[in-house]
């Protein structure tokens, strides 16, 4: 199986610069906690969209199961973890505001989807 998780978030106001500078700096040591099987993309601002309450920008990562979402949970929740202790530092650039725009997604590769035709085919 493929999915890519994408997350939408907001950075909170006047620490955008902070944000990019952080993730210049950041972004390998990103990359490199990830476990075998899943693969960070990147954190990319929205150009254009037409969703409107997503969020500027999105975290997108590659995985190949259902059970890697469990494993990363359990990687953040372990605070030990490299993967947790960046992501911490990660989330105090985040609007806390409970109305700031955010998003979840999770696609599936169409190739490995079971899909159905809604009516009967001829």
């Amino acid at each position: 199986m493929r999915f890519i998780e994408e997350t939408g978030f907001s950075v909170r106001v006047g620490h955008e610069e902070a944000f990019q500078r952080w993730l210049v700096a950041n972004e390998a040591r990103i990359a490199s906690t990830y476990p075998e099987g899943t693969e960070y993309l990147g954190i990319y601002g929205t150009v254009f969209t037409s969703e409107k309450k997503a969020g500027g920008y999105r975290v997108l990562e590659r995985l190949g199961s259902y059970a890697d979402l469990d494993r990363l949970s359990a990687l953040a929740k372990d605070e030990t973890t490299e993967y947790a202790k960046v992501w911490r530092e990660f989330t105090h650039f985040m609007d806390p505001d409970p109305h700031a725009d955010w998003s979840q997604v999770l696609l599936r590769n169409v190739v490995d989807a079971t899909i159905w035709d809604l009516e009967p085919g001829e």
